[in-house]
């Protein structure tokens, strides 16, 4: 029988939401601390050992519409104890590989699904199922655990490789999570009272499928925002080291200070989920993108070493901005199509996060070449950021709602 907590139980399933995945997204952020070590003791290609990493974002947008499916058939619950398993064993079996075919295997795939069945899909499902109000502080709380278990995961693998390698750090991680995170999951995750959408402008009387969003404005204008989100976001994400080294910093001082940057993400996530409560959320998105457009100017604007302060402003306010999108996004979506068949929709909407990121990643790169520096690839983020912005405003927009709560009755 599940065990009920002292304290308000939607906002407990809160806590434990920033834990699982602060400790989940917190290993797979810490890919690089693995990479490392895996490159020393085996010296195979930086190019084919990277891509490891890439078949594992990979696999993430592919299985999220099938991960939307089994959340609406058999719970969150379920789905999340399920993708534990998967972490688990996906790490342990890293853990013994011998070639680099079965570091595709066990951690591009298996892993990957570990990752993929604890994630943003089934958090942002059982949040949306208990709140249905202040919904974007809640899920804005749960992300805020991605940036606290890097700041905190990341330096403690790199401790347990320094002093044991990283066969026995991977070891130790899997049995952690079996620990740690399988047991509350199998406890207290549960589907919530609110499966019908909240009452607004963007609210309709009947439920939502699959099939109906996949014809409404409003999943591809927000699936069109969400791409451009992505893709304006991972131009600079990918490149930032690159720039300023360019312009003669150390690539050292560049990484140490691109890390404050999960500092300010996760303040950024709670600060915007509030702000996505107490006023809109298309506001509290313009808002969001104004600061991340403030941080990618000063970034543009740090053409040399002198300029020190330039990078300091763009993490506080690129960070603030970054991964907070993702609150707002969430909350966005579940305001409109929350209901019975939230996770399918859920998990085709995500796979514009994919296809977003792959764009911006190889965007960034092929502007950089055409132009031999950053500015036309930075200008182009700035552009994808403000088309996905009316995106945002354009998919909210009261006669917007209208045309699509037309499908019901089947009006042409």
């Amino acid at each position: 029988m599940p065990v009920k907590p002292p304290i308000s139980f939607p906002w407990f399933l809160v806590a434990l939401g920033f834990f699982i995945m602060g400790f989940t997204r917190g290993i797979h952020a810490s890919f690089g601390v693995f990479y490392v070590a895996v490159l020393e003791n085996y010296h195979w290609s930086r190019a084919l050992t990277a891509s490891v990493f890439s078949l594992n974002v990979v696999v993430d947008a592919l299985v999220s519409p099938l991960i939307g499916h089994l959340i609406d058939r058999y719970g969150v619950k379920k789905i999340v104890a399920l993708g534990v398993l998967f972490l688990a064993c996906g790490l342990l079996l890293t853990s013994q590989m011998t070639s680099l075919w079965q570091f595709y295997l066990f951690f591009g795939l298996i892993t990957a699904l570990g990752f993929s069945f604890t994630g943003m899909i089934p958090h942002i499902v059982l949040v949306s199922q208990w709140f249905s109000s202040r919904r974007g502080s809640a899920l804005g709380l749960v992300y805020a655990g991605t940036g606290t278990g890097i700041l905190v995961l990341a330096p403690f693998i790199q401790w347990l490789i320094g002093n044991w390698g990283w066969t026995f750090a991977l070891e130790v991680l899997s049995a952690l999570v079996v620990a740690l995170v399988l047991p509350p999951v199998l406890l207290f995750y549960r589907r919530g009272p609110h499966l019908e959408p909240p009452a607004g402008p963007t609210a309709t009387a009947n439920p939502w499928t699959l099939k109906l969003a996949l014809r409404s404005v409003q999943f591809w204008a927000l699936f069109f925002a969400r791409i451009n989100a992505a893709s304006g976001t991972t131009v600079i994400v990918t490149h930032q080291v690159a720039h300023v080294v360019d312009a003669g910093y150390s690539a050292l001082f560049a990484a140490t200070v691109f890390g404050l940057m999960g500092v300010t993400s996760s303040c950024g996530r709670m600060v915007f989920g509030f702000i996505a409560d107490v006023f809109s959320k298309p506001a509290a998105y313009t808002a969001n993108i104004v600061a991340t457009l403030i941080g990618v100017g000063a970034l543009m604007l740090a053409s040399d070493p002198s300029q020190t302060w330039l990078l300091y402003v763009y993490v506080i306010f690129f960070g603030i901005g970054f991964g907070s999108r993702a609150v707002i996004f969430s909350a966005l979506t579940a305001d409109i199509f929350s209901g019975k068949r939230f996770g399918a929709i859920l998990g085709s909407f995500t796979v514009s996060v994919g296809i977003g990121s792959a764009l911006g990643s190889w965007l960034g790169g092929f502007l950089h070449d055409a132009s031999g520096n950053y500015v036309t690839a930075f200008l182009a983020s700035i552009l994808l950021l403000a088309v996905s912005d009316a995106c945002v405003w354009l998919a909210t927009s009261d006669w917007i709602s209208r045309r699509d709560k037309r499908l019901w009755d089947g009006a042409p």
